[in-house]
């Protein structure tokens, strides 16, 4: 049995599951396509989960024993996991709560990676405070919130006070890029795909996370310092597993940004650009075990995330593409400003080509609906970038509806094209 806990584990489990393990889940949203058994458990997206149902559900959930694989929701709470281990106890099949601590500790990450000679290979990191500086231009400077995840957290620093848990970041340029790898603790580093992402901008998430596509098209030269830095990274910090890195690369200049130590959000592109996928690996490279990565396919491969601008009740016969996931239960409510759900994910694109999908918020006022769900009425609302090319326009396709949240009712009838 393994045990998955992440805020949401959808991909990891049926990444797991296709190994051929038995899987057992927890996480905040329950989607209709999570493996069972899962459990939902409270908590909240920002804060992450509450400490004591998240270890009462994994008692329930799995024996002694059992391994754990866990995804976003503990960056910002090592000592969380530590407890997770601990409550089994659990085998842990990833980054010790040591490690995590330490690549999301904003001072010591910007020490440790001054040490290893990334200025050798041209990549920079970003001067890095925990305090405001005092001869400071805000213009200059993000503010970030340690441990988060997902780009919502980030927003231009006005000159204010840091909330409790937050850093300056000064601004740096180049196009969002991230290298996933796999490493194990004798050393072993291989880069699995290199992905360059974009953000969907909302007013109050100026960088939330949009989508990515990959393998990223880049020279060689500049993909094997990627590469090196990530080997150079790995080794230094312990780390073992998936893991990626995240970067902004302007022309040949390379600015490194963090690190996620866990599977993350291009976690189902990896596993259809790998033949065999490439959760086996993570869990063998974390267990100590020989692995292999299988070859990579042939193409191009994006997921695009899409925000819903106000809540909406999911319809029970809502014909989902069989290209998205993360699906909410018929009758959910998401979006807005509810109670029961304060931010869900309707759906991942995950073939290849062009894939839109989409992710309701609390806070999100404008972009995509639902897996191409585009308002007649809202001329706001647009398509998933036009970047994402592979498939159908999305106005050949005979499923667009428009959604209730318009107040248009549904329909049938595509929108015109922008």
């Amino acid at each position: 049995m393994i045990l998955v806990a992440a805020l949401s584990g959808r991909a990891i489990a049926q990444a797991v599951a296709r190994t051929g393990a038995a899987v057992a889940t927890l996480d905040q949203f329950g989607d209709a396509d999570l493996p069972l058994p899962a459990r939902c458990v409270a908590g909240d997206p920002v804060t992450g989960f509450d400490r004591e149902a998240l270890i009462a559900a994994a008692r329930t959930l799995a024996p002694p024993g059992s391994g754990l694989v866990v995804g976003s929701g503990f960056e910002q709470a090592p000592g969380l996991l530590a407890a997770l281990i601990q409550a089994g106890p659990y085998r842990l099949l990833g980054n010790r709560p040591e490690v995590v601590r330490a690549v999301k500790d904003p001072a010591g990450f910007a020490a440790r990676l001054a040490a290893l000679g990334l200025e050798g290979l041209e990549i920079r990191h970003p001067e890095t405070r925990v305090a405001m500086p005092d001869d400071a231009i805000p213009e200059d400077w993000l503010v970030k919130r340690a441990g988060a995840a997902g780009g919502c957290h980030i927003v231009p620093w006005t000159g204010g006070p840091l909330p409790d848990g937050h850093y300056l970041q000064r601004r740096a340029a180049g196009r969002p890029t991230s290298v996933a790898f796999i490493a194990d603790r004798s050393g072993r580093c291989e880069t699995v795909a290199i992905s360059r992402q974009w953000a969907d901008p909302a007013p109050d998430a100026p960088f939330r996370y949009g989508g990515a596509v990959l393998p990223a098209a880049m020279p060689q030269s500049l993909a094997d310092r990627l590469a090196d830095a990530a080997r150079r990274i790995a080794a230094a910090f312990g780390l073992v597993g998936l893991n990626s890195l995240d970067l902004l690369v302007d022309g040949m200049s390379v600015t490194v940004l963090e690190v996620n130590p866990r599977p993350g959000a291009t976690l189902d592109l990896l596993e259809r650009h790998r033949q065999g996928g490439v959760m086996r690996a993570h869990l063998d490279a974390a267990a100590g075990r020989g692995w292999k990565l299988g070859a990579a396919r042939p193409g191009i491969i994006a997921g695009a995330v899409a925000y819903a601008p106000s809540a909406l009740t999911v319809p029970a016969d809502f014909p989902w593409p069989p290209w998205c996931a993360d699906l909410p239960r018929a009758g959910s409510a998401v979006g807005g400003r509810t109670a029961a759900v304060q931010r869900h994910r309707l759906g991942r694109g995950r073939g290849r080509g062009a894939v839109p999908s989409v992710r309701p918020d609390r806070t999100h006022r404008r972009g995509l609906h639902a897996a191409g769900l585009f308002c007649g009425e809202n001329r706001r609302c647009r398509p998933f970038p036009s970047v994402l090319a592979g498939l159908p326009h999305p106005w050949s396709m005979p499923w667009w509806r428009t959604p209730p949240c318009c107040g248009s009712g549904w329909s049938s009838t595509p929108p015109a094209a922008p």
